[in-house]
């Protein structure tokens, strides 16, 4: 979907790989939005994230159209959005989340005083969002 030969999809490939915090819109089962940061990894053609039991997964669970979007310059000048359908994994452990992830997140989970064992245990729903729609400005 995404074509890394094209310079404007090779940045928003870039973009995918290092930025930290992407957003993720969901909808309510009333229809009304719902937009939070995620922690994410861009495994080249699908995203995974982890998440505690909250309302963006009982929104993925009951609609799984979901919306990512990276934050944009001052200006709005750098906009990547990815529509997906999200599918809902079995529960991860330490031992199966990518080393990736960990390795872009230490700090982070540091941050908040965790262990990776201890941040799986806390954020145990794994996500994927399959891309089936990109723009990007």
């Amino acid at each position: 979907m995404i074509d890394p030969t094209k310079p404007k999809d090779a940045h928003a490939e870039e973009r995918l790989r290092t930025d930290q915090i992407a957003w993720i819109g969901t909808v309510r089962p009333d229809g009304r939005p719902h937009l939070v940061p995620i922690w994410f990894l861009w495994e080249g053609e699908s995203v995974l994230f982890f998440s505690k039991e909250d309302q963006k997964i009982r929104n993925l669970t009951h609609n799984p159209r979901a919306t990512l979007s990276l934050d944009d310059t001052k200006f709005g000048g750098d906009v990547v959005l990815m529509e997906a359908e999200a599918e809902l994994l079995a529960r991860p452990s330490a031992e199966v989340v990518p080393p990736a992830y960990f390795e872009k997140y230490a700090a982070g989970i540091e941050g908040l005083g965790m262990t990776p064992e201890e941040m799986t245990a806390t954020y145990r729903q794994a996500v994927r969002l399959r891309p089936t729609r990109f723009v990007s400005w």
